[in-house]
């Protein structure tokens, strides 16, 4: 994987949002995510939205989302020639709703099985992404990363909204994961 066309997907990304003008950049990175940074990061929008006067309740799902995004990104992406777990993160505003757009890299082995986990809990009732909540909580499932799977889940019923996802193929075999949520104000 070269950082390089993960770097040029961000710009692109970064540079329609601008282009569009219709949304505002709040906070934008593209690197690695270590823990510092993502309570950092997490902690500054919390404050970023409230001197905006959003308010509270939307404030604290807009925080509990990127936290479950950005510890995706820090615990389950691929590492670069570097040893970085590189991705992005972009919070921007528009009139009436909040967008979060992040990426990072995965293995095409875990392609599928993300996919279809992704299309099921779109598919979901909010009545069956709360009994699939805790029955994964319940069951305590952990995977070899460290994952129970309540991130999408979590994210989806804090949106309110079907999750938006796309690949992009890396030269190096990878793929590129890109995660987008809708927040109305």
């Amino acid at each position: 994987m070269t950082s390089s066309e993960v770097r040029e997907i961000y710009q692109n990304q970064s540079d329609q949002l601008i282009l569009s003008g219709s949304a505002k950049i709040l906070i934008s990175h593209f690197g690695a995510f270590p823990q510092d940074l993502v309570t950092s990061i997490a902690s500054n929008a919390e404050s970023l939205l409230f001197s905006k006067g959003i308010d509270k309740g939307l404030v604290k799902r807009v925080f509990s989302i990127l936290i479950e995004g950005l510890q995706n990104i820090r615990i389950h992406g691929q590492k670069d020639e570097a040893n970085r777990q590189l991705g992005f993160l972009i919070l921007s505003e528009q009139e009436d709703c909040f967008n979060i757009a992040l990426a990072n890299v995965i293995d095409p082995l875990d392609f599928e099985r993300v996919d279809k986990y992704i299309e099921q809990i779109n598919n979901y009732s909010q009545e069956e992404l709360k009994d699939t909540y805790m029955d994964v909580l319940t069951n305590e499932f952990i995977s070899h990363k460290g994952g129970a799977g309540l991130g999408f889940i979590t994210t989806r019923i804090k949106s309110g909204h079907p999750l938006k996802h796309s690949y992009y193929a890396l030269a190096d075999g990878n793929l590129l994961f890109t995660f987008k949520i809708r927040l109305e104000k």
